[in-house]
């Protein structure tokens, strides 16, 4: 190839990758409005982390990344919450009910200054950065829900919790309370892992990576406080 048809060649190259940044931009900007205050370079550092595990074209997998980029909002949300929330106003809001993608129904936008704070304690446009870029890689976290009931260690658990004798000495609604704390610990757990930076593709990477140490970790504390008040068991 002579050296003009190089030089065409590449700024094609360029122009066509300008011209799917720019799809890429509106197409953000249209699905999550302002929800995202992101500037052009910190959308350029998402979609060159996208690009280079896409296999088709961004055009072909645009909503699947929005998905990826709308679950990692929530994701950052949830953090949030953890850091700034009061421990019984926690408890509540563990306790409501989930939406579909992990997250609580009730959420709204946290201010830019509780988001900016977050990020800049954990470094975390980066991290924001990797947890979209392996949540697009990944199996969706829903498959928690799925995955968690088949688990021997959760049956175990589930007969303690809504056991008669836990029943009677602490009452359905704490029962209902733990077994919600220890859903959004799998959740927590599953979003965790992907911010830095672990691929979770397999029903069996989820049952080993997730599932198994939260379990494992819940049951050694509804073990120590078993005969405990509720107000001495600890959350996860």
């Amino acid at each position: 190839m002579k050296i003009k048809d190089k030089i065409l060649s590449n700024n094609n190259g360029v122009k066509s990758a300008n011209k799917s940044f720019e799809a890429f931009k509106k197409r953000v900007s249209t699905v999550m409005g302002d929800q995202l205050d992101l500037t052009d370079d910190q959308l350029k550092q998402i979609y060159d982390g996208i690009s280079s595990c896409i296999e088709t074209s961004i055009y072909a997998e645009m909503e699947d990344i929005l998905s990826a980029i709308r679950n990692t909002y929530h994701a950052q949300t949830n953090w949030v919450i953890e850091e700034t929330v009061n421990p019984s106003k926690k408890h509540q809001i563990q306790s409501e009910k989930y939406t579909n993608d992990g997250t609580l129904s009730s959420q709204k936008p946290f201010s830019n200054s509780n988001k900016e704070e977050h990020q800049s304690k954990h470094g975390s446009f980066k991290q924001f950065v990797i947890h979209v870029v392996t949540n697009y890689q990944s199996l969706p976290k829903q498959r928690i829900d799925v995955l968690v009931v088949k688990h021997e260690g959760y049956q175990n658990l589930e007969l303690t919790l809504f056991g008669e004798s836990f029943i009677r000495q602490h009452g359905f609604r704490t029962a209902f309370r733990l077994h919600n704390e220890l859903i959004h610990a799998s959740y927590t757990a599953f979003d965790n892992l992907l911010a830095r930076g672990t691929v979770l593709k397999s029903d069996q990477a989820i049952q080993e990576q997730v599932l198994a140490p939260v379990l494992k970790r819940f049951d050694a504390k509804l073990a120590a406080k078993v005969g405990d008040s509720y107000e001495q068991v600890e959350s996860l």
